[in-house]
């Protein structure tokens, strides 16, 4: 394994040198090359010192500006080395075609050794789906899966992946997996639920519906202002025959005030009580004519269940 290693950093070592060779036809590709070159040669310093982490993102850069087989042979060593290995075998792929192209024998040879050797290591994730519908779309981080590779096992890097479905009308779906080194996984997309389908066998309402409306409330405290006014009304009249009966007991004209007096309390004790009545017999009503809220039926799958309100 080691020497293995170490002929694979000296066979990059050796195309390093020619991994930027071309001649610029304009002004704005000559510019292009030299700050390739640039970052090209910070990318290298780094892979040396062993820092590839840092050393990919300036060598992808590298890339956009100029696609030279030595830029994407190193960028390919770097992802190897981060383990990135899908990535890796991608680009030793275009590595080859542009050592073809530009006419380098010994860096698509280099390139096709590598990818060789990356085969073997690949790791794959494989969506299938249960049941297709129309306008279904499936997607891994974000990322739409063509429906013509439903079912094959795509060569990807090593890591944690969020396998989507969603169509519409449909409930949407995800599952987040770990895809492991040199290992297939295969993912089943379940047929998708309807958006308004029943609630699951042993789902129920959370609550059962409100019973003490405002209306209701307003009642039962009407209600009960009167029953107080009927009792308040009560004890006047039970005070009054107290009196009357005492009045009855006397004689003269204290007989005749107290008589007097107690009959107006009497009355009094009348009006309250009629007053009272009346009050109650409101909230009753106000009670009675509230709107009730509608009655819940459905079941569990194994018994029937009712709320409602009355």
């Amino acid at each position: 394994m080691a020497v293995t290693r170490v002929c694979r950093a000296l066979a990059v070592t050796a195309i390093v040198t020619r991994g930027l060779v071309a001649s610029p036809a304009t002004a704005d590709d000559a510019g292009n090359e030299a700050a390739a070159r640039a970052l090209f040669d910070e990318a290298r310093a780094l892979m040396q010192a062993g820092s590839y982490a840092r050393a990919c993102p300036k060598l992808e850069a590298a890339r956009r500006l100029y696609s030279g087989s030595g830029v994407l042979l190193n960028l390919g060593d770097c992802y190897e080395h981060i383990g990135r290995t899908a990535s890796a075998f991608a680009v030793f792929v275009d590595a080859a075609a542009a050592a073809a192209r530009l006419g380098r024998p010994d860096d698509e040879a280099e390139a096709k050794r590598r990818q060789a050797l990356l085969a073997s290591r690949l790791s794959r994730l494989s969506v299938r789906v249960t049941r297709d519908e129309p306008n279904l779309v499936v997607k891994r981080d974000g990322e739409t899966i063509a429906r013509a590779t439903w079912g094959e096992a795509i060569a990807v890097d090593p890591g944690r992946y969020k396998v989507s479905a969603e169509a519409p009308g449909k409930i949407a779906w995800s599952l987040v997996v770990d895809v492991t080194d040199a290992a297939t996984l295969v993912v089943q997309v379940p047929e998708l639920k309807t958006a308004d389908a029943p609630p699951p066998p042993d789902a129920r309402p959370a609550s059962a519906p409100p019973y003490w409306t405002s209306r209701r409330a307003l009642g039962a405290g009407i209600a009960g202002a009167g029953v107080i006014g009927v009792v308040v009304g009560g004890a006047l009249a039970l005070g009054a025959k107290a009196q009357y009966d005492a009045a009855l007991t006397e004689t003269g004209q204290q007989r005749h005030d107290d008589s007097v007096d107690a009959v107006s309390r009497a009355n009094v004790a009348t009006l309250v009580m009629g007053a009272g009545a009346a009050i109650a017999a409101v909230g009753v009503i106000v009670w009675l004519t509230a709107p009730r809220p509608a009655a819940a039926i459905g079941t569990d799958g194994r018994a029937i269940w009712l709320r409602a309100t009355f």
